[in-house]
């Protein structure tokens, strides 16, 4: 199991041990957290040391860690999906970077529900299938007078739309648009989030 939780350029790492960073990293080492007093205490160092890249913790301490954070901090989910038509990867642009749709749950809304929905109003897009869940993201941000922490869940997606897409203006995005894999490779990964950026490699399979 290997997972990442993000602020700004750097994360919290959770990983077995033989997903460890490279030792030419900058990284902490912590050994474990036991308690919640632990955890509190990491979250507290890792958002106030700028100095320090990442810091790495056993992956059996995800849990515990995920407790606390949901209870000191702004907990928000969120559903998107990487969708494919005919070996064609769709990305939106939006506030200058690539990206990949999603939004916030609703009231009552299942994962999947919302997933779908948020594609079809980002992208203007019909007839998604949900194929399989990928993994979550999670990343930190400024949130009101706090700091949020939000789970993304992912859903790989089929399309056999031929209709032309939209963009929803109203939401930033100025581009919607079909990619190959290659050009995936070299035009949106160099310019996507760190969050984005694992969703798409997971989803083609990059390693």
């Amino acid at each position: 199991m290997n997972k990442r939780i993000y602020f700004q350029n750097r994360y919290l790492q959770f990983s077995d041990p033989e997903l460890q960073p490279q030792q030419n990293q900058i990284f902490n080492w912590e050994q474990g957290l036991k308690t919640q007093t632990d955890s509190l205490k990491l979250l507290n160092a890792f958002m106030a040391e700028e100095n320090v890249k990442s810091f790495i913790l056993p992956a059996n301490t995800f849990d515990l860690f995920m407790t606390v954070a949901k209870k000191e901090l702004h907990y928000i989910e969120a559903a998107g999906g990487f969708i494919e038509k005919d070996a064609q990867y769709l990305c939106i642009h939006r506030l200058g970077r690539w990206d990949l749709p999603k939004g916030k749950l609703e009231k009552n809304e299942t994962i999947e529900a919302a997933a779908v929905r948020e594609c079809e109003e980002e992208c203007g897009i019909g007839e998604l299938r949900i194929q399989y869940p990928l993994h979550s993201t999670f990343h930190l941000y400024p949130y009101k007078k706090g700091i949020a922490i939000k789970q993304s869940f992912w859903f790989y997606m089929h399309s056999s739309w031929q209709k032309p897409l939209v963009a929803q203006t109203e939401e930033s995005i100025d581009e919607v648009r079909w990619f190959s894999k290659e050009e995936i490779i070299r035009q949106v990964l160099p310019d996507t989030y760190f969050t984005i950026h694992d969703v798409i490699r997971e989803a083609l399979k990059l390693g």
